[in-house]
């Protein structure tokens, strides 16, 4: 069964293994010269899909559709997007999204800085009490949080248990929306522009009160095109006098700087944190806080993805280039706060900022369908280990010999795949 975050064409698969090697969660198997998927592992990462060579992995994301033009059309936009263009200012951005027949283009600007006062009073808070497990976790990752379930379930308590920005702002779009234009909740369309497979399906993506008003998740890189030709014609346009000042691009970094590794980080009135970016890095350093490591730590920044979510499987532009971009926009706009404290902070004390679902109910949230091993299965694998006597060669279809063995008392592969084992 082909996991619900990517789209798998068979024909197209050559058996080369490559997915097998990079996937984090071992998700991937090769049978009779072709991958097999064991959907329960997947934590939408989107690893294959940057290696397949035949494009037969690719994301289950929304075709680019024309907007509906009896309804209320509103995309909301990563930060990630204004760095896929260089020279171009955000605000030109969301003119040009507009010009693509979207009647509402939606900055997170406001939320995003609304978030990280969130998060400084939440570690100023139990600094003092020392109730938080430390360091805390940040959730902005849904990758992230979907491998701590699914590997390292004794650290959810260690997850920050307040909303991501895009939920901040679920809460209100669509009763705003409604009420501005006279028109029926229903008949808004309410659209994400991400650069993230794991964003991409509202079912699964509902973790943390992330998706659950989406209408649609669009990859950054298929919106990409038309929207860089739209912005040939925005060049042409003259400055609004009259934008809007809620939803139009607020002149800070705060924005474009989220998508990059540390980007979440900056500013923080906290000192005691670090950003993690990469799904190895990532896991080592998960390992190290199973152990007890890094507990002078307050915050950590962990990105599933390289260099942050510049680096996102569904971008259009190499990373790097679109880090020099963020660079460039550091140095027009700075890094400073354009929000008051006080009005931050009424709404924390409302306890508007915390997610409906505590971190420690995340496991019952994303459940794993992978049956638990016994005690009897763990001393069959050890048994299968010392036959094998394996290199992890991969010969059998699996990422390794462990795993192999794994999935022969499981019952899912055959013991005689292991070319010692015909020996």
């Amino acid at each position: 069964m082909v996991p619900e975050y990517i789209s798998f064409v068979e024909k197209f698969c050559t058996g080369c293994s490559q997915c097998v090697r990079v996937c984090p969660t071992k998700t991937i198997r090769i049978r009779n010269n072709k991958a097999v998927f064991f959907d329960e592992l997947c934590i939408g990462c989107g690893e294959c899909t940057r290696v397949c060579p035949e494009g037969a992995v690719s994301s289950s994301i929304s075709v680019i559709e024309p907007c509906m033009k009896d309804k209320l059309n509103v995309v909301i936009v990563s930060p990630v997007l204004y760095a896929q263009f260089p020279g171009v200012m955000p605000s030109d951005v969301l003119i040009g999204l507009n010009e693509m027949g979207f009647d509402h283009a939606i900055d997170l600007s406001y939320y995003l800085e609304m978030f990280q006062y969130a998060v400084d009073e939440f570690v100023l808070e139990n600094r003092k009490s020392n109730n938080a497990p430390w360091p805390l976790i940040s959730p902005i990752c849904p990758v992230v949080i979907r491998l701590i379930v699914l590997n390292y379930p004794n650290l959810l308590d260690h997850i920050l248990p307040l909303r991501r920005p895009v939920s901040l702002l679920g809460d209100e779009i669509r009763e705003k929306l409604s009420h501005e234009h006279g028109v029926d909740k229903k008949d808004i369309i309410i659209y994400h522009i991400t650069p993230c497979h794991a964003k991409v399906v509202p079912d699964r993506s509902g973790l943390m009160d992330e998706l659950g008003f989406i209408d649609r998740a669009l990859g950054i890189n298929r919106i990409y095109p038309g929207l860089k030709q739209k912005l040939e014609q925005v060049k042409e346009l003259e400055l609004s006098l009259f934008p809007n000042e809620h939803f139009s691009f607020v002149p800070s970094t705060r924005g474009p700087l989220w998508g990059m590794s540390g980007g979440e980080i900056a500013g923080m009135r906290i000192d005691n944190v670090i950003a993690v970016s990469g799904v190895k890095e990532t896991m080592a350093y998960l390992e190290k806080i199973e152990m007890g490591l890094f507990s002078d730590m307050e915050y950590i920044e962990f990105r599933a993805c390289t260099e942050g979510c510049l680096g996102g499987p569904l971008t259009a532009v190499d990373r790097y280039m679109a880090k020099s971009t963020v660079q460039k926009f550091i140095k027009m706009f700075g890094i400073g706060r354009r929000l008051p404290r006080h009005k931050i902070r009424q709404l924390y004390d409302k306890g508007w900022f915390f997610s409906r679902i505590k971190p420690s109910e995340l496991a019952g949230v994303y459940k794993s369908k992978r049956k638990p091993l016994t005690f009897d299965d763990m001393k069959k694998i050890e048994k299968l280990m010392s036959l094998i006597h394996g290199s992890d060669c991969g010969a059998c279809g699996a990422p390794d010999c462990k795993t192999f063995a794994e999935d022969v008392v499981t019952e899912a592969a055959d013991l005689k795949a292991c070319f010692k084992m015909k020996e």
